[in-house]
């Protein structure tokens, strides 16, 4: 049977694209010629979805298949909220392509109107990856479906569950030496200070809380210089548009604490006519392409998502062993240097 790698090369799309057009994944937004493409290559080589194999296997009085698993996939943001923070949705792509090499089919789980997680059909799943923060009720959504729970990017219970998570002590402490070892003192942060904890309750920003209590170590943390925005782009704009409206100085440099938070710090840069890195140097927190292809390129701390999705996989394989101990794995970070600091 051809597999999903196949078709994608046959198609001219991703791993990821092929599976989420053939599991009908609601959330995936693509033409519908490269759609019709993707449907008409799989029929051409005869690739059978797994819920296609247990219909057959059920019209057939056979057994279904079992060579495959196959896992849920939960996003804590909605379909909008990817679209502007594109981290979320480049990690759940790189881990679908990380099951697809494992040979697992993935399925997208969706609020319902009442907010409960569901999946479109009726097939048992093998397991769950969160991708994210959910409440504990969203939780016990999941557990309707598998005792078998990953969390990615956030820690709910770490008696219960198996998480990985970036290690933000780490990233910060990359970013401030860079920033020291420059010659910036005045460094600022700009990002929320409070942002959704491991059960979506408000809490300090772990990259918040690893800037301020640095700082405070070095004896230079500097309230004014923390510029508590939304994690998006239009909020940011706002708040670095009134910033330099009222004339207050730059700092020597500012800590984005996510990607999707920089193209409006850079718009508001632009139309007071300060430059990166002349006037003043940033460093952004994720390394997408909002960092890579900003004008200039943005140094960002990458967090390395196909090691975060291995990590959710090998979990996964080890509560199928019945290893059911957590584990939190801690992934390492670094810092992608382009340009968009100088020495002072």
């Amino acid at each position: 049977m051809a597999t999903l790698k196949e078709i994608a090369r046959r198609a001219g799309v991703s791993p990821a694209t092929v599976s989420r057009v053939l599991n009908q994944d609601p959330t995936l937004s693509v033409m519908d010629d490269t759609r019709q493409r993707v449907l008409r290559t799989a029929q051409e080589l005869g690739y059978q979805t797994v819920q296609q194999r247990y219909q057959a296997a059920h019209q057939q009085g056979t057994e279904p298949p079992i060579w495959e698993k196959r896992i849920g996939i939960a996003q804590m943001f909605e379909k909008e909220q990817l679209l502007e923070d594109i981290y979320y949705l480049m990690l759940k792509n790189v881990l679908d392509e990380v099951c697809f090499d494992r040979r697992w089919s993935t399925c997208t789980l969706l609020r319902n109107e009442e907010g409960h997680f569901v999946k479109n059909d009726d097939l048992p799943l093998d397991g769950i990856v969160a991708i994210g923060r959910f409440t504990q009720g969203e939780i016990q959504d999941f557990l309707g479906y598998t005792p078998n729970l990953v969390f990615l990017d956030s820690t709910p219970d770490e008696e219960k569950y198996c998480s990985i998570v970036p290690n933000y002590q780490l990233a910060v402490r990359q970013v401030l030496q860079s920033l020291w070892g420059h010659g910036y003192e005045r460094v600022a942060y700009l990002g929320s200070v409070y942002t959704f904890g491991p059960t979506k309750a408000l809490t300090m920003d772990p990259r918040f809380y690893y800037y301020k209590n640095s700082l405070r170590e070095r004896g230079c943390f500097d309230e004014s210089l923390v510029l508590d925005c939304e994690m998006n782009s239009a909020s940011s704009y706002a708040l670095m548009r009134q910033y330099l409206s009222e004339g207050r100085p730059l700092p020597g440099a500012i800590f984005v604490a996510s990607d999707v938070v920089a193209p409006g710090l850079m718009r508001a840069l632009r139309e007071f006519g300060y430059q990166v890195p002349r006037d003043l140097g940033i460093i952004t927190f994720n390394n997408t392409s909002l960092s890579r292809l900003a004008e200039p390129p943005l140094d960002s701390v990458e967090v390395f998502l196909k090691e975060n999705a291995d990590s959710a996989a090998i979990c996964m394989e080890l509560l199928w062993q019945k290893k059911t101990h957590p584990k939190q794995i801690i992934i390492s970070c670094r810092l992608e240097e382009r340009g968009s600091v100088r020495d002072q």
